[in-house]
Formats: structure tokens, C-alpha cells, sequence
């Protein structure tokens, strides 16, 4: 739950115009679950149980911080 009101902050909220942000919650004693699905595809889950807050932010971070030097790679490639 904590993960989810960093990410539905306003600040958070207005870096990426273009991310759509769902919330399935579920009482059914399932384990806490994080599915992230990426413009590209790519998945990126993480089990809440075995996480803090901190660190999934940081796992998000991470992955998006990867993605955006992949797409700044591929428009100097094409605007040398």
C-alpha cells in the first residue's frame, strides 16, 4: 500500500504524462504482488512479502533508468 501512494503522488504522477497506473487489490490473502508492464512489453514483478518500499521504488528506478539510456542509445544511433 505504501508503494502505491508513492507512486500515485502528484509529483510522480506528473514526470510521466503517459503511465497509466492500475491497482488490483485483493483480500484474499494472497501474497502482495507488484506487476509493472512497460510500453515494450517487458514485465517487471516483484513480491511485496520479501520487499520494502524502498527497495521496490529502487527496483523501478533501476529497471526505468535502463530503459531510458536504451532509448537515448537508439536516437543518437539514428541522429549521429
Amino acid at each position: 500500500r505504501k508503494f502505491l501512494q508513492c507512486i500515485f503522488h502528484k509529483k510522480i504522477q506528473a514526470t510521466n504524462r503517459n503511465c497509466e497506473v492500475t491497482a488490483d487489490v485483493r483480500h484474499d490473502g494472497s501474497e502482495p504482488l507488484v506487476d509493472v508492464m512497460f510500453a515494450d512489453g517487458e514485465r517487471l514483478i516483484m513480491k511485496g512479502a520479501n520487499l520494502t518500499t524502498i527497495e521496490m521504488l529502487t527496483a523501478l528506478r533501476i529497471r526505468c533508468n535502463a530503459k531510458d539510456s536504451k532509448e537515448e542509445q537508439k536516437s543518437r544511433k539514428k541522429n549521429p
